[in-house]
């Protein structure tokens, strides 16, 4: 007999846990039963209460701890939420592989290729399910662009993220930060795109991707797309988020996914005037994922794509090179080839 009901439990109490627990409590297939964090109770950089307690009061959870072990051995969770610092993500969803709990994870999953090929690998090995958190792909703008503009010629994407210190590599916007904001970027492009990555070529600051980047991604399809992020800025006078898709006469922009225009066609755009972005349904695709099977929303090999893209990027960068990419001679494979979600990308809806 099917379970009704998905017993779950978050690790890493931050700021994006607490985005998630207002649509855990409104997902009736879904019961939050513990919260962990090595901290009980603190405040975030911006002011805000954070900790294993507070997002198990927040949450109506069973218990807090800040003991890891406990979560995994509790045979009465069946899923984890990976909130954590992103250097911790892919370490963690390897050992809830091992102790078969299913799997939601924040982005970016892994950091590095190998990180990527070793969560790849477990999941496969385990047979648990895996869904990561790009809600980009799930957005109204991006699924009406790709019916109005099934193959591209050309996507740019911008991002710009303000910190007061972009040039602190142990800040929030350090290696993982960059990967964490770009990463909207680089996966989206894919997205759009329907094509696999063939070459990358990239530009940084000094050659470090620390607060300025530029990464030209050419696809197989004859392809271009293009990557602009940056922390440093206007102070919002520009939007966060703006995007071009082109396709000869045809094109399309969105600024902060709350509206999209096209230009030489008679098909409708949509206007939100604000952030409409897929992250709301998460929650509710991620129960259908474990009570009911299927294909993830959101797999370990597509979550990685971004990562990929990213490590390539930084190769450029440094060698002021273009630099090949070949998606099955970086990935896990399981069963010796490709899964579906890579193998067919653009061809496979979910």
């Amino acid at each position: 007999m099917m379970a009704e009901q998905l017993n779950v439990a978050i690790i890493g109490c931050g700021g994006i846990s607490g985005a998630h627990i207002p649509n855990i409590l409104k997902t009736p297939e879904i019961r939050l039963v513990a919260t962990m964090d090595v901290i009980e109770e603190g405040v975030s950089r911006s002011g805000r209460r954070v900790g294993a307690r507070v997002r198990a009061e927040e949450g109506n959870a069973d218990y807090y701890t800040t003991d890891l072990d406990r979560i995994l051995s509790d045979p009465n969770i069946d899923a984890v939420l990976i909130c954590s610092t992103h250097d911790t993500h892919a370490d963690i969803a390897i050992k809830a592989c091992g102790a078969g709990k299913h799997i939601f994870a924040e982005k970016p999953l892994a950091m590095t290729l190998d990180e990527a090929r070793r969560v790849q690998q477990a999941v496969h090995e385990s047979g648990v399910q895996l869904m990561s958190g790009w809600w980009f792909k799930h957005s109204p703008v991006t699924k009406r662009l790709r019916e109005v503009i099934p193959q591209p010629y050309y996507t740019l994407f911008t991002c710009r993220v303000l910190y007061d210190k972009p040039d602190d590599p142990e800040g929030p916007y350090g290696r993982d930060g960059i990967l964490d904001n770009s990463g909207y970027n680089l996966y989206w492009i894919w997205h759009v795109m329907r094509s696999q990555p063939v070459e990358i070529l990239a530009m940084g600051y000094d050659g470090q991707p620390t607060n300025t980047s530029t990464i030209i991604i050419r696809f197989a399809n004859g392809g271009i797309g293009t990557s602009v992020f940056s922390t440093v800025g206007s102070g919002g006078a520009l939007p966060k988020h703006y995007a071009e898709v082109l396709a000869g006469p045809v094109s399309a922009a969105t600024v902060r996914f709350g509206n999209l225009t096209f230009q030489g066609t008679d098909e409708p755009g949509i206007e939100h005037n604000e952030y409409h972005n897929g992250f709301d349904e998460e929650m509710g695709m991620f129960a259908r994922l474990c009570l009911e099977g299927g294909p993830s929303p959101m797999d370990a090999w597509e979550a990685c794509v971004p990562t990929l893209i990213f490590e390539k990027a930084i190769e450029s960068m440094r060698t002021h090179q273009p630099v090949p990419v070949n998606i099955e001679d970086e990935f896990y494979l399981p069963n010796g080839k490709l899964p579906a979600s890579i193998e067919n990308f653009g061809d496979v809806e979910h």
